[in-house]
């Protein structure tokens, strides 16, 4: 009876792309290597990488002709197996295929021989395989410690290896070439991008999916606090909320003050971003300068509008955020058509930014959502009656009807800007 041993080790399973690759290695007892290609072998971790290739040459030397000295398999498990399945059932998978097929090489140069053939493999996942006579045994941490297991571990990583190489001229992006794809702060850094996930990605990695299930980015421009609780609520549930604050028409700067701060106690509670922009109040008087007693609703208003809209778009574009929406159609008293006119006009592909003096190239998608609608005022009212959150009791602007008090006593005092 001839006895053979088989060793196998595995590579890639780990690494959050790609496949696992599985390698079985064995020696002929009837014609072996010489002792000093043994010596050279170790566990492929402590080889450098220009040694590895130099041994693994040498095995598929050892194992050419109609005598080899040595008997080796690679298998082969992809990543859509891994995320199917789950990693122990792949490596399972790769090292069965790998026992199947050595098993065939031994058994077609021992034809009409009896053979005992048992199996050693390095992890402890405990498998058990119906191909063989006996469980296999499994050793821990001996890749150093036994050569044919330095061999298998070898062949394993040199044949992945490869095969990443060959995938880096694929994907320039993603350094195969250099990393493997096992853990680094760069691939870290490069899923914080959900786009730049490829199909060779194993998406049921927690690295991965949690990439692939984070909500989009979304910049809410709010107008002031009572109308941004119930969408900033309605918003988080599908998307990553940053608020953006940019109230330049709100008199006197006293009560700006107050509904700044209440902004920010929200947003604090809600534990979202934000975003305060400056205070331009001349730029409102500017912006609307010759329509200052035009009726609420007409121009002046939607000078305004346009105002905090364009201002809104820019900051999405510069902060990379394809969707954005605001709380001004909240109020009963704002047209909803001039305003989704104004929307579309901000969200087309090219946009001037009057203060930079050029155009910006990038397409956004305005969320044309009616606060309004969904018992709006009553949640509002509910909320900030229980985080006892300040409420004001007009618009805010100078112009407008509900300004309390006589308008013109406000035109000349410092406290607008």
């Amino acid at each position: 009876m001839q006895k053979y041993k088989i060793w196998i080790d595995e590579a890639g399973r780990w690494p959050w792309l790609w496949a696992v690759v599985a390698a079985a290695f064995s020696i002929n007892p009837e014609n072996p290597p010489e002792d000093n290609f043994l010596e050279k072998l170790n566990d492929s971790k402590k080889l450098s990488e220009k040694n590895r290739e130099k041994i693994f040459s040498e095995i598929i030397e050892l194992s050419r002709g109609d005598e080899p000295k040595v008997f080796f398999w690679v298998w082969v498990v992809d990543n859509f197996f891994i995320d199917e399945k789950n990693i122990k059932q792949a490596n399972r998978e790769a090292m069965r295929r790998a026992i199947i097929e050595i098993k065939r090489k031994i058994e077609f140069f021992n034809y009409g021989k009896e053979l005992k053939i048992d199996v050693f493999i390095d992890w402890n996942d405990n498998y058990a395989f119906e191909e063989l006579d006996r469980k296999p045994i499994f050793i821990i941490g001996w890749d150093a410690k036994v050569p044919e297991i330095s061999a298998a571990s070898i062949i394993a990583k040199v044949f992945r290896d490869d095969l990443m190489k060959s995938y880096a001229l694929l994907y320039p992006d993603l350094w195969l070439e250099k990393h493997k794809w096992y853990w680094t702060k760069f691939h870290k850094d490069y899923l914080k991008n959900p786009t730049k996930i490829t199909w060779i990605h194993r998406l049921s990695y927690k690295p991965v999916k949690e990439t692939l299930e984070q909500k989009p980015k979304l910049l809410l421009h709010i107008c002031c606090w009572p109308d941004a609780c119930i969408p900033i609520w309605d918003l988080k549930k599908d998307y990553e909320v940053i608020c953006f604050w940019y109230d330049p028409n709100i008199q006197p700067r006293s009560e700006y003050d107050k509904r700044l701060k209440a902004f920010q106690k929200v947003c604090e509670l809600e534990k979202v971003d934000y975003i305060v922009w400056e205070y331009d109040i001349w730029k409102f008087f500017e912006k609307i300068k010759w329509l200052e007693h035009t009726p609420e609703r007409w121009e002046k208003c939607t000078k305004c509008y346009d105002m905090r809209l364009e201002r809104t778009a820019l900051e999405a574009r510069r902060l990379w955020i394809k969707y954005w929406t605001s709380t001004l159609n909240n109020s009963p008293h704002k047209d909803l058509e001039k305003m989704f006119a104004l929307w579309e006009k901000w969200s087309e592909e090219q946009t001037f930014d009057s203060e930079k003096k050029e155009n910006l190239k990038e397409k956004l998608d305005f969320l044309k959502i009616a606060f309004r609608k969904n018992w709006w005022f009553e949640r509002s009212v509910e909320y900030t009656k229980k985080h006892k959150i300040y409420r004001q009791n007009y618009c805010g602007c100078i112009y407008s009807d509900t300004f309390p008090g006589w308008k013109e006593k406000f035109l000349n005092k410092s406290d607008k800007n």
